[in-house]
């Protein structure tokens, strides 16, 4: 006892009793505090947050949606996407009304032609085939198979009067057979006749087949053009 009292100072019992009366108070705070007593300024800054206040409560502090704010720049261009199945094929339309003929198109086509062989003379022109025609403007081609038993020089013409509208030559082999094409243009203001001949520059050539076609057509143009 004599130690405790030469060491109990007063400054030892006031602390003593300040530290009793913090820790005490504070638990008696803690428990005791009447209800509705702590208001705005038993609170700290900050102290209350959000997940402390109820959910109906927050609703109630949202204010109104304010107005749209201004739209925002223009993003990249994403990646193209992946291309989608063919859809199934619409019905046929329609066919549309014809047009007006043109002003060059091509009428009827006269055909003639020969499977019989026909001996050419020397230095001498033989008709091959020949095809009356009415008045009018024709394109006319022939073509002309020759055989020659020694070498020769095989001419051949397309004609309507004295005018020749086409003309073709070939030098055929000794045993040999060649075709000779020819091609022209024909203007009749009257009924003629369009004749293919043929001449062989030595004897013993022959036509073996030939055929002749002439076209007509709406304009001489036309006939030129051919």
């Amino acid at each position: 006892m004599s130690y405790l009292r030469r060491h109990l100072t007063y400054a030892n019992v006031v602390a003593s009793l300040a530290l009793f009366l913090a820790l005490g108070g504070a638990a008696f705070a803690a428990t005791q505090l009447p209800r509705n007593s702590v208001g705005t300024g038993q609170l700290k800054r900050e102290a209350v947050t959000s997940g402390k206040i109820a959910k109906k409560t927050r609703n109630q502090l949202m204010g109104s949606t304010g107005p749209q704010g201004p739209a925002g720049k223009t993003g990249k261009t994403g990646a193209k996407g992946a291309t989608g199945a063919k859809g199934a094929t619409g019905a046929k339309g329609d066919t549309g009304a014809r047009g007006p003929a043109g002003a060059d198109g091509t009428g009827p086509a006269f055909e003639v032609f020969r499977s019989t062989q026909l001996a050419l003379p020397l230095n001498e022109g033989k008709q091959v085939l020949t095809q009356n025609l009415a008045a009018g403007a024709y394109v006319v081609s022939a073509n002309v198979n020759v055989l020659a038993a020694s070498t020769a020089e095989v001419f051949c013409t397309l004609s309507a009067g004295p005018e020749q509208h086409g003309e073709a030559g070939v030098i055929v082999g000794a045993g040999g057979e060649a075709t000779i094409p020819l091609s022209g243009t024909q203007s009749l203001t009257t009924t003629g006749t369009v004749v293919l001949a043929c001449v062989s520059s030595v004897a013993g050539a022959e036509v073996v087949a030939a055929n002749l076609i002439a076209t007509k057509v709406v304009s001489a143009t036309r006939a030129a053009q051919g």
